[in-house]
């Protein structure tokens, strides 16, 4: 728990409760009670943080320095709400049976960090958030990064998680510019979130 704590800095109970699922070797989730009375002991040993910023999953948890290594994440931030919904996505990869990791920080100009890699016993995808819609420019240059990447062949597939006025520019972003039709086929884009970031049943 504390590694995926690590890798993701910040998330919130409902998260928690696929994590401590997984680690119990279910793809469901444990109780939110369970998931509170684990948070509320690891707070006791100064191994987590929480604080209820009234947000649609509960109180938002993150990893001591005990126990991470890590600084405290500046939590009242647009940062971390994106954040939180990265570690959302990453909860429900993990109790489907995937590992998760960061995306490698660019080594080149041009190139672009994926929100998180999700690794599986038969493809690799690299994931990306999207609570916001970005400017159309700024996604054909990212599309540009993924097509050099797709093309090496050590990914599989783009998958964007998205709010629906998000998942409206991606579709329409991958269909405007011809580098978006060259990847087209390997992009998935699904309508993860609410308009708070609140991950939709």
């Amino acid at each position: 728990m504390f590694e995926w704590l690590r890798i993701v800095r910040v998330c919130d109970v409902q998260s928690i409760r696929w994590v401590l699922g997984a680690l119990n070797s279910s793809s469901r989730p444990v109780s939110t009670r369970s998931a509170q009375v684990w948070c509320a002991r690891m707070e006791q040993v100064g191994l987590i943080e929480r604080v209820n910023v009234g947000a649609p999953g509960g109180s938002w948890v993150w990893g001591t320095y005990e126990a991470t290594g890590q600084a405290r994440p500046r939590i009242y931030t647009q940062t971390a709400r994106h954040e939180v919904a990265v570690a959302a996505a990453s909860a429900r990869y993990i109790a489907a049976g995937f590992a998760w990791k960061r995306d490698e920080k660019p080594s080149r100009v041009g190139s672009h960090q994926a929100d998180g890699v999700a690794l599986g016993l038969r493809s690799v995808d690299l994931i990306e958030v999207e609570l916001t819609p970005k400017r159309a420019p700024r996604y054909a240059s990212i599309f540009s990064a993924y097509r050099r990447r797709l093309a090496l062949g050590s990914e599989d597939s783009v998958v964007y998680l998205c709010t629906e006025s998000a998942a409206r520019a991606v579709r329409r972003a991958l269909s405007d510019f011809r580098v978006g039709d060259d990847i087209a086929d390997r992009v998935r884009v699904r309508v993860m979130f609410d308009d708070r970031g609140g991950l939709l049943a």
